[in-house]
């Protein structure tokens, strides 16, 4: 009995010690966005999205679905936004960019800094600027914004990490 007891406390402090380690940005996004999980294939994320657009995308897997949703993030309004599903090279939702209003912009990184703590890099790389906060185990995100305001867009990306070694990219 008390060999039982044992195992079942050692069990219990493994998956807790699991959590403790996971950030606020892994609390958040580890499983995905808005239902929609890591590595969900194609064909599933138009099942429970069938409204959505298709098409070729710089993604690993070259193809990105697209569905309209004005679904606030952090409390930010998102009126008239999509919500892009790129895929990787096994076919899943490997990165998730969520359309957010221009003008809404610094409203977004309010709510980011607040939830997560300052960014740690900015940099500006073509017509874009780029907001990325430290990778949190498997997950990382960045705000990505046009320098232009004239014809102004703005992202937030969510980005499942899948290897030990991050990707080189811009985001």
């Amino acid at each position: 009995m008390v060999a039982h007891m044992r195992m079942l406390l050692a069990g219990i402090l493994t998956v807790a010690s699991t959590v403790a380690w996971c950030g606020p940005i892994a609390d958040q996004f580890a499983w995905g966005y808005d239902g929609v999980k890591w590595g969900l294939p194609l064909a599933d994320l138009v099942g429970m999205m069938p409204k959505g657009d298709h098409y070729f995308s710089t993604a690993p897997g070259h193809r990105v679905y697209t569905v309209r949703s004005d679904a606030p993030l952090l409390g930010v309004p998102r009126e008239g936004t999509r919500v892009q599903y790129h895929l990787g090279t096994d076919g899943g939702v490997e990165s998730i960019a969520v359309g957010i209003p221009y003008d809404r912009r610094e409203q977004l990184l309010g709510a980011l800094m607040s939830q997560f703590g300052a960014y740690s890099i900015k940099r500006d790389v073509g017509a874009a600027t780029y907001f990325r906060w430290p990778q949190d185990q498997q997950v990382r995100i960045t705000v990505r914004v046009s320098r232009d305001p004239r014809y102004g867009i703005a992202e937030f990306w969510i980005d499942h990490i899948v290897n030990a070694t991050p990707k080189p990219s811009a985001r």
